[in-house]
C-alpha cells in the first residue's frame, strides 16, 4: 500500500494543496518584490508572492517525483534550488549565497548520476567498513558545514533554533548526497530531517508547517517502500 502512495497523484495534489494553502495563509499571494527590498519603483510589478506560492509547488513536487524514482524530481529540483537560495538571500539569510550553491551542485551529479543508471533501480547499498566510514563522513562533513553556514546566518547568536537549524540542515545536506549516489538510504534521513522540522514547527508554534512536514513524513515511508520494492511495482506515467 505504501508504495502505490508514493505513485498516487492524489497525494500529489494533497502536497500541493497544503504548500499552497500554508503560502496564502501566510499572506503571500499578494506580496511584491517591493515589500522585500528597496531597488526601485519597478519592483512592485514583480509578483514576489506568487513566485513564492509557485517555488513551494517545485518543491513538492520534486519530492514527489525523486520519490518515485523519476529523474524528472531532480530537475525540478535544481530549479528551485535556484529560486529557494534567490528567495531566502532576499528575506535576509546571507548564508543562502553558499548554502544553496552547494545544493546546486550536488542536484547536477543527482542528475548526471541518475541519467547512468537504471531507471527503476537503486544503487547498491554501502555495507562492511568501508560503507559505514562513508557515511559517517558524508554526515559529519555536512554537520561540519551545516554550523558554519548557519554562524554566519544567525551572525554569531547561538540558541536553540540555531542548533536545530544545524541539525535540519546538516540532515538534508546529506539526504541529498545519497540522493545523488541513488542510495535507498536518503529516505530514511529525510524522515530524520522532516522529525527535526516538525519538532520545530511544534516549538515555534508554526500549526501551518506541522500538517506540512506530517505530511513529508509520510511521503519518506512512502518512497522508502517504493524504492526498497521497484521491481514489483508498476510506475504510473511519469511528467
Amino acid at each position: 500500500m505504501l508504495h502505490k502512495l508514493a505513485q498516487s497523484k492524489w497525494f500529489d495534489l494533497l502536497g500541493v494543496a497544503i504548500v499552497v494553502g500554508i503560502a496564502l495563509a501566510s499572506g503571500y499571494l499578494t506580496e511584491t518584490l517591493a515589500d522585500v527590498v528597496n531597488w526601485g519603483p519597478w519592483t512592485v510589478f514583480v509578483p514576489f508572492g506568487l513566485i513564492s506560492i509557485g517555488n513551494s509547488v517545485l518543491s513538492i513536487m520534486s519530492t514527489r517525483l525523486t520519490g518515485r524514482m523519476s529523474n524528472v524530481g531532480n530537475i525540478v529540483g535544481i530549479i528551485n534550488v535556484v529560486l529557494s537560495g534567490t528567495i531566502d538571500y532576499l528575506l535576509g539569510n546571507k548564508a543562502a549565497i553558499i548554502t544553496y550553491p552547494v545544493t546546486f551542485i550536488i542536484y547536477t551529479f543527482a542528475i548526471n548520476k541518475w541519467m547512468k543508471t537504471e531507471k527503476y533501480e537503486a544503487s547498491r547499498p554501502l555495507t562492511g567498513a568501508k560503507g559505514l566510514a562513508t557515511m559517517i563522513a558524508i554526515f559529519a562533513g555536512a554537520l561540519i558545514f551545516s554550523f558554519a553556514t548557519n554562524y554566519i546566518g544567525y551572525a554569531g547568536q547561538i540558541n536553540l533554533l540555531f542548533w536545530v537549524t544545524t541539525l535540519a540542515f546538516g540532515l538534508s545536506m546529506g539526504a541529498n548526497v545519497l540522493n545523488a549516489m541513488k542510495l535507498t538510504m536518503q529516505w530514511r534521513f529525510w524522515f530524520l530531517y522532516n522529525l527535526v522540522q516538525l519538532v520545530k514547527a511544534l516549538v515555534q508554534g508554526n500549526w501551518a508547517n506541522v500538517g506540512k512536514y506530517i505530511y513529508y513524513i509520510i511521503n519518506s515511508i512512502a518512497a522508502l517502500s517504493f524504492w526498497t520494492k521497484p521491481k514489483e511495482t508498476e510506475p504510473l506515467a511519469e511528467l
